[in-house]
């Protein structure tokens, strides 16, 4: 499908912060400027406020309006959107746990959503991207986030039960393991364990999606892009804990069985071996 991405401003630094970001194989690392910086102080602030919002009529009201906004606006890429690999998921049992490439905060999300039919999508996102300024910061509050945070005890209590809840209504549940957002960042990058780790905790699948990028200049937008959402393998934890002697190792293998497939739907999309090397090309949409 094509999309014009939003107006973000200075990509060139962002893409030189990526290009460092690889030089230093910092992969799961910030490149986006300006955002927000919370001490862990602050953190709990806006945990605090959250999670007494989400006990409230009114943020089930606003959530019902933006979950209808961004499925209109997931139904409106439908039609040209480009799916592969459908077939995985025949005999999945939802909810699940999905992973993605994270490359553009909220149009993967989206893309995910439509591709697979989830108007019912938990997204687990950045704390400080309830900060976020306007109508992005609404969007983020209210579009079935749910935040990470440094804080031990949130993870550890407030954060699952988030999890679980989303769950227990049949939601699934979209995890970007590769943590920060690169901007129009083919490669999949090495990822983070957390996703892995909920999934066996939870007793949940792992539905392994990968987006590919090519670009689509047109006259009216210099930097369109068309999108493929490639649907990867599911990984079950059952099946993967019979060859594992402990939790640590089985959340292991999953997560290195999820960067393999992605490794394979990259070399496969762009007909090419996949290295970690940074090239000007690593960046979609024909922005060098």
């Amino acid at each position: 499908m094509t999309f014009t991405p939003v107006k973000l401003g200075e990509r060139d630094k962002v893409i030189q912060n990526i290009a460092e970001n690889v030089r230093q194989g910092k992969f799961n690392q910030k490149v986006e400027l300006h955002d927000p910086v919370l001490t862990l102080t602050e953190q709990h602030e806006v945990l605090d406020h959250f999670l007494k919002l989400h006990q409230t009529k009114r943020y089930h009201w606003r959530a019902a309006a933006v979950r209808s906004v961004m499925n209109m606006a997931a139904r409106m890429m439908n039609p040209n959107l480009k799916v592969e690999g459908t077939d995985n998921l025949k005999a999945l049992e939802w909810p699940a746990i999905i992973t993605c490439n994270h490359f553009f905060s909220p149009i993967d999300n989206l893309l995910v959503r439509s591709a697979l039919n989830q108007p019912d999508l938990s997204v687990v996102v950045e704390l400080t991207n309830l900060k976020m300024p306007g109508m992005l910061g609404f969007f983020m509050t209210y579009a079935d986030t749910i935040p990470v945070s440094d804080s031990v005890n949130y993870m550890g209590k407030g954060f699952i039960a988030l999890l679980q809840s989303s769950l227990a209504r049949k939601q699934s549940i979209l995890i970007y393991p590769e943590r920060e957002m690169w901007f129009n960042y083919r490669k999949p990058r090495p990822l983070e364990r957390g996703a892995y780790y909920y999934a066996e905790r939870l007793n949940v699948p792992i539905v392994s999606c990968f987006v590919s990028m090519v670009d689509a200049p047109t006259k009216s937008d210099p930097h369109g892009i068309n999108y493929t959402v490639h649907v990867l393998p599911p990984i079950y934890p059952d099946a993967v804990e019979k060859s594992a002697t402990s939790q640590r190792e089985a959340t292991e293998k999953m997560r290195q069985i999820d960067y393999q497939q992605k490794v394979a739907a990259y070399e496969k999309a762009y007909d090419r071996q996949f290295t970690q090397d940074f090239s000007p090309d690593d960046i979609a949409g024909h922005y060098q």
